[in-house]
């Protein structure tokens, strides 16, 4: 049971609080995120609680919001407060035979922005990965441009096929144009970060390991 009740106002601090990140720090897809952000309809009349719901990655967020807060902790603490309101899914395509034994454990999202989420959006999609440690997120791709911003790390991420892996930093903007095929490995901590898909987001992503 939710120990207080989470309004639209707590959701639209979270987006806020990330909104301003993401502009105090610029990158490649920023202009893009806000842009299709400021066009979304985030008034309270929109607003809508969705049916929580958990998975078994989501032990790890407790932690990974103590180290989101060397970052930015008006938005770890935040997160904190709607924490108990996400709704957290899974892709159905992505299981242990793909994607290697005990990932389905260590692994889920939860939308702000979108159909399972506290906004439907209109295209867009705004929300929350999280990844168990020592992990691998094999190749995928999907049509949507995507913006993701990690919270946490170390983590390293692959941008392009037969492109090396590259280690980003907490709060590094990593931007995956339409179509471009995109990898992330975990180390010894779990990964939490911010993710956005800014237009045909109707489309999901598909591994290219399943179209071997």
């Amino acid at each position: 049971m939710m120990k207080q009740a989470i309004t639209a106002p707590d959701v639209r601090h979270v987006i806020g609080r990330v909104a301003r990140g993401l502009m105090a720090r610029g990158g490649e897809g920023v202009e893009n995120v806000i842009y299709r952000l400021s066009e979304q309809p985030l008034k309270d009349p929109q607003f809508q609680l969705p049916e929580p719901a958990t998975k078994p990655v989501v032990k790890y967020l407790d932690q990974s919001l103590k180290q989101a807060e060397t970052l930015d902790k008006e938005l770890a603490d935040a997160l904190a407060k709607i924490a108990p309101a996400l709704r957290w899914e899974q892709s159905e395509s992505y299981t242990d035979e793909v994607l290697g034994e005990g990932f389905k454990d260590n692994y889920a999202w939860a939308e702000l922005i979108g159909p399972k989420g506290f906004f439907p959006g209109d295209d867009y999609l705004m929300g929350f990965l999280l990844l168990g440690p020592h992990r691998h997120y094999l190749d995928h791709f999907h049509p949507a441009p995507e913006l993701y911003w990690p919270l946490t790390e170390p983590s390293e991420w692959k941008k392009g096929d037969d492109q090396p892996f590259v280690p980003r930093r907490q709060g590094e903007v990593i931007w995956h144009p339409s179509l471009v095929t995109h990898a992330t490995i975990t180390h010894e901590k779990p990964l939490l970060a911010f993710y956005c898909w800014t237009r045909n987001v109707k489309v999901g992503a598909r591994l290219v390991a399943l179209m071997k």
